[in-house]
């Protein structure tokens, strides 16, 4: 068992300190620090630490790649500093500070602002999306009735977090915008509250507040709504906290928040963010319909790239947005053989490579991408270290999307892409989607075995 206790303590020392952090959340894979002054970081010697895979700087983050045990290094962090308590502040400091933080592109506030909102559940939703995944497959397999009270209780299991999405967005969001979580939440309930959700699929009700006409959408499952709403419940406040005494400020401030915030999002916020909405959707889906077999090579080929420098997870709200809309996600299929080659690489250079030491690197990281569809320490401690594999393995996997994408591939829930679920896949998507993945594992690994690896360019 690694000594998680020494790595969080070396970590923290060669990042420049506790006093040099300012918040840290992580991925599935990555550390992501948010420092003080990154020039203060010990890069070298953090990159040649034993257990860490990579280290970057993306995203207007110092990210410390260190793989599945991601999590074991976090908490111990945690438990020796207070760094934790740091986290929080931190939030609310982003979002109330007046001059606002001038660092890092448009694109890495986005992205860091997205994985900040959707990592920290992401293990509840992915198990949920799995097991639906798996009652598509049985109940297409005749091994489940749908009419049984077995299926009603799984696929409650399986449904309960995608149908209360905006409960779970809005207490992240509040976090990142520095708004009040639990305010966020009842405001989030109370979008998708029963007598909510029947108005709205009551198509002969005549919805109005205060005579004001109120054009209701499905909020249950949505995405954007929630997201702009309790940005502006931050702005709220933040102005109410000026001009409030403090002693009465926990009782007013809730009761402004529910009787101007709520009723803002049904009549404005609502509205304009389904238009969006909808237009995102359609727009993709022209793109795709215009060109499929394009879109497919684009997104199959740069995936790799997109998740080095961490901007695959501004296709999240995307295809949260699509399963909103369409009911299903067709964007992410034509990257799902990207998983299979990556594991596929590694193999190869598992098996061919005399280093010993790349040997052990390169087997764990195809046993992690081919079973856990975890494909950073692929990524990091084998692929980046010898481009031609790299470029090899992007060009391989451009035609796995191309397969995809032509044959209309869809997703229909947020399941992993490992082979554990190719079945979940194939009953959602049929043999097309498995036939892209295999392409992409064999081709990858006959042309990575065959042309791209040398043992005479070792990989150190």
């Amino acid at each position: 068992m690694a000594d998680y206790s020494k790595l969080a303590k070396d970590i923290v020392e060669h990042v420049g300190g506790e006093e040099n952090v300012n918040s840290l959340t992580h991925c599935i894979t990555r550390l992501r620090f948010k420092l003080k002054d990154e020039s203060k970081a010990d890069t070298e010697t953090l990159k040649n630490m034993q257990g860490v895979i990579k280290v970057m700087q993306a995203a207007g983050q110092y990210q410390v790649v260190i793989g599945s045990d991601v999590e074991d290094a976090y908490d111990q962090i945690l438990l020796q500093t207070s760094i934790g308590d740091k986290n929080s502040s931190e939030s609310v400091e982003a979002a109330h500070s007046t001059s606002g933080d001038k660092k890092g592109s448009v694109v890495e506030k986005i992205t860091d602002l997205i994985s900040g909102i959707f990592m920290p559940f992401m293990g509840a939703f992915t198990g949920a999306g799995l097991l639906k995944g798996f009652l598509v497959l049985f109940t297409t397999l005749s091994l489940l009735d749908k009419t049984s009270t077995t299926y009603t209780i799984l696929y409650a299991a399986s449904d309960g977090i995608f149908y209360f999405l905006p409960v779970f967005l809005a207490y992240c969001a509040a976090q990142k915008f520095g708004a009040k979580p639990f305010i966020s939440m009842a405001i989030a309930c109370a979008m998708c509250y029963p007598s909510m959700t029947g108005l709205f699929n009551d198509k002969e009700a005549v919805v109005t507040f205060f005579s004001i006409p109120v054009k209701l959408i499905s909020y249950p499952s949505s995405v954007l709504p929630i997201l702009i709403t309790v940005y502006a419940q931050s702005k709220l406040e933040k102005g109410l906290m000026k001009v409030i005494p403090k002693i009465i400020q926990s009782i007013i401030i809730p009761l402004v928040d529910f009787v101007i915030v709520f009723p803002l999002a049904l009549i404005a916020i609502g509205p304009v963010t389904d238009v969006v909405s909808r237009g995102l959707a359609g727009g993709i889906q022209a793109v795709f319909s215009f060109s499929p077999a394009i879109a497919g090579l684009v997104l199959g080929t740069l995936w790799p790239l997109f998740i080095v420098f961490g901007l695959h997870w501004g296709f999240l709200p995307i295809i949260m947005n699509n399963y909103s809309v369409l009911g299903y996600d067709y964007i992410m299929p034509p990257t799902f053989g990207a998983n299979f080659g990556i594991a596929a690489a590694c193999l190869a250079v598992f098996l061919k490579t005399r280093d010993k030491d790349l040997k052990l690197v390169s087997g764990s990281a195809s046993i992690s991408a081919l079973i856990g569809g975890v494909t950073e320490p692929g990524i990091y401690g084998v692929l980046m270290k010898n481009k031609r594999i790299f470029i090899c393995m992007c060009v391989v996997n451009g035609l796995s999307g191309i397969i995809a994408a032509v044959t209309g591939s869809i997703r229909t829930a947020q399941v992993p892409i490992n082979v554990l679920t190719m079945p979940a896949l194939y009953a959602m998507s049929g043999p097309a989607i498995i036939i892209s993945m295999v392409v992409s594992f064999v081709g990858v690994f006959l042309v990575t075995y065959l042309f791209a690896y040398k043992n005479e360019e070792q990989t150190k």
